[in-house]
């Protein structure tokens, strides 16, 4: 399954161990639009991952919606999602593209580095996320990195291009003039008072600026 090529790209928070809760919210985040979601849970053992996972992507492919796995190529695997996300210290592009195939979404991390990005893509990605372009609570140790490199990054390469990092309502659309093709978000939409309505407006944004 291919993301579309603009929109809402939904991390689930983490922490979250009620699996009802936890579908209730994507059921919500994916009827507000979303695109695309990331299953980034690090605390929680290996069966409650799996466990999950497997009920996310039963919801995300009844919404037609690639279900992305962070980190872990084997949980990926066990689950059949539609792809995985990797950074600096995780599997290679390469040992991903090996054990998922060529079918499969392979995103990388790029941080604030276009060199990186060039690389990764030459290497076969789908898609490279700039940032963290505000500040962070999901991961306020990463580096910073200027909106000016969506723009270079726009002119630079034809395929996704992702924005993650403090994005909210107030800030996105500057990210995505600046060339963005997907702004990666948690707690904007996952902390909204009504995270449908937030994950609607947030989407609406590409069709105002596109």
């Amino acid at each position: 399954m291919k993301f579309k090529k603009n929109g809402v790209y939904w991390l689930t928070p983490g922490g979250i161990e009620d699996t009802k809760k936890l579908i209730s919210l994507t059921r919500q985040v994916l009827s507000g639009g979303a695109c695309m979601v990331q299953y980034r849970q690090k605390n929680l053992n290996h069966l409650q991952r799996r466990n999950q996972a497997l009920r996310l992507k039963e919801v995300c492919a009844a919404h037609k919606v690639p279900f992305i796995i962070n980190d872990s190529i084997e949980l990926a695997l066990t689950v059949n999602a539609d792809g995985v996300h990797i950074g600096k210290s995780d599997s290679t592009l390469k040992a991903a593209r090996d054990k998922l195939g060529e079918h499969k979404i392979i995103g990388v991390s790029c941080y604030n580095d276009i060199d990186r990005a060039s690389e990764m893509f030459d290497n076969g990605a789908d898609y490279v996320a700039f940032g963290r372009f505000y500040p962070s609570l999901t991961k306020p140790e990463a580096p910073p990195c200027s909106s000016e490199i969506l723009k270079v990054a726009q002119e630079k390469f034809s395929s996704a291009i992702v924005a993650i990092g403090g994005i909210n309502l107030d800030n996105a659309s500057k990210l995505i003039n600046n060339g963005a093709t997907h702004i990666a978000i948690v707690d904007a939409i996952s902390k909204a008072k009504c995270p449908y309505v937030a994950t609607k407006r947030l989407s609406g944004l590409f069709n105002k600026i596109l």
